[in-house]
């Protein structure tokens, strides 16, 4: 959803089209690709418009006919070849936001300094092309209608893959209690108590480390396949308490309550790995 805002962000600068180059899912499947269950405007490229990238950067696109060398010398005569604009180092940069068109962006863009100016319009596409499954809108109902907190905890790959581990820090009880706690205590002239809502990829650990003495509901129906239902839900609490995660981070960015309130981690990755300066935007809370 980084990677999609910015490159809509340089779209409106320069009034073309982006594209979203969604190969690797192919290869590295492990969350899939959602975005397409927006209302999103990119369309995707195919493997005329991949293959305008330089050639040591083009995925390996199966069931494609090799171009004979005289068509691919008519192919580079009459298309440019796609610059390669590549993140580095991560984090945000006034630079960026001087690409030119014709651009291949590699990288992650997690900032909204990255998209300034497009909360109108993304708030627009980021909207589900089909209702919310029956459970769902339950969830949603429930949402709407009490003093609700929404916890999201990322777990899963985060423990499993090593490259996670050597990058993520790991968020434990401590980091949710305090967050819910300090909310609670700002809700002196509610009448209604805080009802919580769980959001996970590992309801176990879940329930076994998060107990408040509040009404508190695991939102377990969802999988991979309806994580975007999951991602709508977080996004109707009255707070929300994130991870470090970009899913909780984009659920919390989207909220539209007046008077939401969100928790995020001050440290997202390890020391001496990536900079975080610039994740967390202007009036969120950080602990």
């Amino acid at each position: 959803m980084f990677q999609y805002a910015f490159g809509c962000y340089l779209a409106h600068k320069h009034a073309c089209k982006h594209w979203l180059d969604i190969s690797s899912y192919e290869s590295h499947p492990t969350h899939g690709y959602l975005l397409d269950c927006f209302q999103i405007e990119a369309g995707v490229a195919g493997p005329e418009l991949l293959n305008r990238l330089p050639r040591r950067y083009r995925p390996k696109l199966e069931n494609t006919r090799r171009p004979s060398a005289l068509t691919a010398l008519f192919g580079l005569l009459a298309q440019r070849i796609l610059r390669r604009h590549k993140e580095s180092p991560f984090g945000f940069h006034p630079r960026h936001l001087d690409v030119r068109r014709g651009s291949y962006l590699v990288g992650y863009w997690q900032s909204e300094r990255f998209f300034p100016g497009l909360r109108h319009e993304l708030l627009s596409q980021f909207q589900l092309r089909k209702p919310l499954s029956d459970r769902s809108q339950q969830v949603q109902m429930q949402l709407r209608t009490s003093n609700s907190l929404a916890v999201h905890v990322r777990r899963g790959d985060y423990l499993t893959n090593t490259a996670n581990v050597e990058l993520y820090c790991q968020l434990g009880p401590e980091y949710y209690r305090w967050a819910i706690e300090d909310w609670v205590q700002r809700q002196i002239d509610s009448v209604h108590p805080p009802e919580v809502f769980v959001f996970s990829n590992d309801f176990a650990w879940c329930r076994e480390h998060l107990s408040f003495p509040w009404k508190t509901n695991f939102v377990d129906h969802n999988t991979a396949s309806t994580a975007h239902e999951d991602l709508i839900l977080m996004s109707e609490a009255q707070c929300c308490v994130i991870g470090n995660s970009t899913f909780s981070w984009w659920a919390a960015w989207l909220n539209q309550r007046s008077e939401r309130s969100v928790y995020a981690p001050r440290e997202w990755f390890r020391p001496g790995t990536l900079n975080s300066a610039n994740i967390v935007p202007p009036g969120w809370l950080v602990g």
